[in-house]
């Protein structure tokens, strides 16, 4: 289901995804707690390039999950099924992002919370192997060394070791109890430790919650997207207490989790075919963009009618066909305002030959959420074209460094070489006629048609393909304020 229905998804989250061979990429991956989560789940992100192999990965991590969690809470044979409530909650934690994917800053997202998971229960199945007189360092050194390498699973961990300790005969309580509070007790006191004297890049208000996703993005919280972590918490702990349920709360806890996933896996169209298109766009697919456009339904966003507006222009249709397709004003599917520069934007900048503004975008969110294949590769397009060599292959050095993309980088390192290639190009072909001479970069605000329509109108050059765009989009600059996102 995956890797059919979910391939571009996928193939997206990977291209916004970085993990560099390098001791440094390994030491900033560990500057926050929860940095070894955050490092293996951007290792295992980047197989996505192979949609295939990356699911398969997952579904090997969670069929592991199951067996560990039958293990380590000694669940009956019949009663296995009860592992898939922590699978689904896992899969709708992935599947249920739509436009999350471009602004969530926890790297490695994709695999951090199965990965966390696997720990968590590794650790407690530890614990019971323990003898009773090593129980208490060993508490203690699960969170002194659970919570620097793990995040908040390594405190989850220390909890429920408390819980399973609390649980007992009652003659056995006084001798229990002790645990139990040493297990609080480190888990509120460690990470104010670690906050003062290591960790002090992570806010205070964060602490114990690092290598869980932030869902805030420009004041807008999205306190839904915590459900399926606090079910598998849930879950944990109920495991923990080992209680005996009745076989029909059992059914109904997994039916209901099933249902809870099928409801919030998004399926939202729009979104899907923007991932495509924008996909395609990469690949320079104009015509797989112009048939997925025109085989929607739906009315389509306006990220969708700028690629295909670009298609068109491309495949020399824009003035014959441009209102043979959909049109449309459909706003993203998602909690908050999602401008088209952080998704889409950057690609379109350089497509329409203005490499600053692309340029411009890779650096301002590759600072606020973190580099991505994507940024460099458009970075060192952008390098490229404003002949900036030695730029372009500090970027080319970084990408050779990755598992997947350094056949990428060495060809466009035999650009520097040779610059006659980047001539023969067909993507630069494309881009070279609506390269403007003057170099300027001002300010978009954040608002990328109306600033592509009055660029496009008001630029100097009169060769076919710029007549051709200030021919078509100058009804559309009289009417620009229709194009600003709200």
């Amino acid at each position: 289901m995956l890797a059919i229905w979910e391939q571009d998804y996928l193939w997206t989250a990977q291209e916004q995804n970085l993990f560099l061979h390098t001791p440094l990429f390994f030491h900033q991956c560990m500057q926050t707690s929860g940095g070894l989560l955050s490092w293996a789940g951007t290792y295992l992100t980047q197989f996505f390039y192979y949609p295939m192999l990356g699911a398969g990965i997952l579904c090997v991590l969670w069929a592991f999950m199951m067996w560990l969690l039958k293990q380590t809470f000694r669940i009956p044979d019949r009663w296995l099924w009860l592992t898939l409530i922590p699978v689904v909650m896992l899969l709708l934690s992935d599947m249920g992002l739509g436009y999350w994917i471009y602004f969530l800053k926890l790297r490695g997202h994709l695999f951090v919370g199965t990965l966390g998971v696997i720990v968590a229960t590794a650790l407690i199945w530890g614990y019971k192997m323990m003898p009773r007189r090593m129980r208490i360092p060993y508490i203690i050194a699960t969170v002194l060394v659970g919570y620097p390498l793990f995040g908040c699973y390594g405190l989850l961990a220390t909890l429920l070791m408390g819980i399973i300790e609390v649980r007992g005969e009652k003659k056995e309580v006084k001798r229990r109890w002790i645990p139990s509070v040493i297990a609080i007790i480190t888990v509120i006191v460690v990470p104010l430790l670690y906050y003062h004297f290591i960790y002090y890049l992570t806010p205070i208000s964060n602490i114990y919650w690092t290598a869980l996703p932030v869902f805030t993005h420009n004041d807008v919280s999205d306190l839904q997207r915590y459900v399926p972590y606090m079910v598998i918490m849930l879950w944990l702990v109920v495991a923990s207490l080992h209680p005996h349920l009745p076989r029909k709360v059992g059914i109904s806890a997994v039916v209901l989790s099933i249902i809870i996933a099928v409801w919030g896996w998004n399926k939202d169209g729009n979104f899907h075919r923007e991932l495509t298109m924008s996909r395609q766009l990469e690949q320079q697919d104009w015509e797989g963009m112009l048939k997925i456009i025109s085989n929607t339904d739906d009315e389509p966003t306006r990220a969708m009618c700028m690629m295909k507006n670009l298609a068109l222009q491309r495949t020399g249709r824009l003035s014959r066909d441009i209102n043979n397709y959909p049109d449309g004003f459909a706003r993203p599917d998602a909690p908050f305002p999602v401008h088209a520069v952080h998704t889409i934007g950057k690609m379109l900048y350089l497509q329409y030959g203005i490499p600053n503004y692309c340029y411009r975008w890779c650096m301002e969110d590759g600072v606020e959420y973190g580099w991505s294949v994507e940024k460099l590769k458009l970075m060192v397009k952008c390098s490229l074209l404003n002949g900036e060599t030695v730029a372009a292959q500090r970027y080319l050095s970084l990408l050779k460094k990755t598992t997947f993309h350094r056949s990428w980088a060495r060809k466009y390192e035999a650009y520097l070489r040779q610059p006659r290639l980047i001539i023969q190009d067909e993507e630069f072909k494309g881009i070279f006629p609506l390269l403007r001479d003057d170099d300027f970069l001002t300010s978009d605000q954040s608002q990328l048609e109306p600033f592509l329509i009055e660029h496009l109108v008001t630029m100097p050059g009169d060769n076919p393909q710029q007549a051709e765009l200030k021919r078509i989009y100058f009804p559309f600059y009289l009417n620009r304020i229709k194009y600003v996102e709200q």
